[in-house]
C-alpha cells in the first residue's frame, strides 16, 4: 500500500509517496533532508459519496466587450 506524507518543514512541505514498510521508521525528505517520523498508516476510509453538485449563488458576470 502507498501513502502520502507531507515534510513538517514550513520551507519545504513537499508531499512523498511512502511504502508500507516505511511505517513507524523516521525517513528524510527527499528535497530538504528533513528527518519526518511516520506513524502508523492511515486507516482505509468510507469510500467518499458521489453528492449533487455545488451551485455557486453569485451572479456570473457577462462577459466584457
Amino acid at each position: 500500500m502507498v501513502f502520502a506524507v507531507q515534510c513538517p518543514n514550513a520551507r519545504c512541505r513537499r508531499f512523498m509517496l511512502l511504502e508500507e514498510h516505511d511505517c513507524n521508521n523516521v525517513v528524510n525528505c527527499l528535497l530538504c533532508k528533513t528527518p519526518i517520523r511516520v506513524g502508523p498508516p492511515p486507516a482505509p476510509g468510507p469510500a467518499p459519496s458521489a453528492g449533487p453538485a455545488r451551485v455557486s449563488s453569485r451572479a456570473t458576470p457577462s462577459p466584457r466587450r
